[in-house]
């Protein structure tokens, strides 16, 4: 296993959160961390446009066909040169950092943050590692002569359909990946991030190989193009549902398929546990992107006589963070686009008709604005339990026993990520051992994300496959078993 430092990446909240938190969140932060200093860096690209030319459907066979042909000259096969794709790829993300920065904000009103800076770590961790990961294992064969090994194959020529709410980190990193394991990539990165999309395919056709990574840019008809094409392995990031369309479209060439998906993430706060530092964090990451992560906080399972506690430090942090008036503040990120904001003051108006909205619940659809929302007098019928939430809104549900806690958990789908304040051993053990979810992480949320050492991804209906570090490499690969014998031992 790579030592740890090569692979950690800056803590998830050094990632998230503003300046401004670092005063609020005294405990959380120190102000000497490497991961807080972001060095200014001129980009060689300037954003211009605010569309994304579509790719024509109809060069879309060449495009994969071309890329299959490419995989097949075997340059890919060299370590030198995936390095140097890797250098390449590395290059376009240093001089492109404030483009990139910008793009982001342009679709997200996201501030400056570590999503260039955890790129750029990841990359660089595979150049740095490149030999180590991708060693040949050496095994006893039947014979003492016997030359018995599983070798790290390429799997040929993949496709990685992006997602919008991190536009960078969530294209780049498994096109690194692919790249680190020695494939060819054909890039759909989200036409809904228009800016994001086309900075990335500026950046790609300018720094990377066209035998080594091509874009293609569309919306529906264009990915569905994509599907009905023959890939060594598709890598999908976005939601349930669409992961299902893509899975299907794989099973007809018998395609496998890494799918990142989500889920409702819980957080189960009990008894032992500081509920300050509770609230800070659940308030900080459930307003980052405005709600729209995958990993954030869905629901809390929170003891009734902690609830108020729970609520006032969410309030206090938003506050500190937005100032009174979210509405009013220049860095409150907003909804990606109008869909989703309207399909979030739908949920809304159905909240204020079932629960109680006791902080929040306003909206803006001219400046896609929805105001941090905490709502109680939750049922696990009511509207806002069924779905992910996506968005700022945070329901507590009362639950006083950890095994309703668990139960809830195991009576639904299994989360993306499940995350547990207690500083009780044996509580924390019990939540582990008796429920399933990607990952778990525990008085803290969302840093198991940024550790390289450790594979993220999802389980049943929050994903299928990992990746991240060595678990890029494996996922990229197949397992080829390699055994040789001297016919002068036949």
């Amino acid at each position: 296993m790579i030592g740890i430092k090569t692979f950690t990446s800056p803590s998830f909240l050094s990632f998230f959160f503003l300046p401004s938190l670092l005063s609020c969140l005294p405990r959380f932060f120190s102000s000497s961390s490497p991961h807080l200093h972001f060095p200014i860096l001129y980009s060689q690209i300037i954003l211009t446009k605010m569309t994304v030319e579509y790719t024509p459907v109809s060069a879309i066979p060449k495009i994969v066909a071309n890329m299959k042909k490419a995989f097949l000259t075997h340059r890919t096969q060299s370590l030198e040169f995936r390095k140097e794709q890797l250098r390449a790829l590395l290059r376009a993300v240093t001089e492109n950092e404030d483009a990139m920065v910008e793009a982001i904000r342009a679709d997200l009103n996201r501030q400056k943050d570590n999503e260039v800076p955890t790129i750029k770590g990841a990359i660089q961790g595979f150049i740095n590692n490149l030999e180590d990961l991708t060693k040949q294992t050496n095994v006893a064969g039947f014979h003492e002569k016997d030359e018995c090994s599983i070798r790290l194959s390429p799997l040929g020529t993949v496709l990685v359909i992006g997602a919008w709410n991190f536009p960078m980190m969530l294209n780049i990193e498994p096109i690194a990946g692919a790249i680190a394991a020695g494939n060819n990539v054909v890039l759909k990165p989200s036409e809904v991030s228009a800016h994001s999309a086309h900075l990335l395919t500026q950046m790609i056709e300018k720094y990377m190989d066209p035998q080594v990574v091509q874009v293609v840019n569309g919306a529906v008809e264009e990915t569905s193009a994509l599907l009905k094409e023959r890939f060594d392995h598709i890598f999908y990031t976005g939601g349930t549902e669409v992961g299902r369309i893509v899975m299907i479209a794989a099973a007809k060439n018998l395609t496998p398929v890494t799918l990142e998906l989500g889920g409702k993430c819980p957080v189960i706060v009990t008894e032992h546990t500081d509920i300050i530092k509770a609230a800070q964090a659940i308030a900080g990451v459930k307003t980052v992107n405005c709600g729209q992560v995958c990993l954030t906080v869905d629901y809390v399972l929170c003891p009734k006589h902690l609830r108020e506690s729970l609520i006032q430090g969410c309030i206090a942090t938003w506050k500190h963070l937005f100032t009174e008036d979210s509405a009013t503040c220049a860095h409150y990120p907003k909804i990606i686009n109008a869909r989703q904001h309207a399909r979030l003051e739908k949920l809304l108006a159905t909240v204020k008709e079932q629960n109680t909205v006791v902080f929040g619940g306003r909206s803006d659809a001219s400046k896609r604005y929805i105001e941090p929302t905490i709502v109680t007098g939750v049922t696990l019928k009511d509207e806002i339990m069924q779905d992910e939430i996506f968005g700022p809104i945070l329901p507590i549900v009362d639950c006083d026993n950890l095994q309703d806690a668990i139960d809830i958990i195991n009576e639904r789908e299994h989360p993306l990520a499940l995350y547990v304040f207690s500083d009780d051993k044996a509580e924390v053990e019990k939540v582990i051992r008796e429920t399933r979810s990607g990952g778990v992480t525990v008085n803290q949320l969302v840093t198991h994300f940024y550790n390289h050492n450790l594979p993220f991804g999802g389980v049943g209906n929050s994903g299928i496959g990992q990746y991240h570090g060595k678990f890029s490499i494996d996922t990229f690969s197949h397992k080829r078993a390699i055994m040789i014998r001297s016919q002068a031992h036949l």
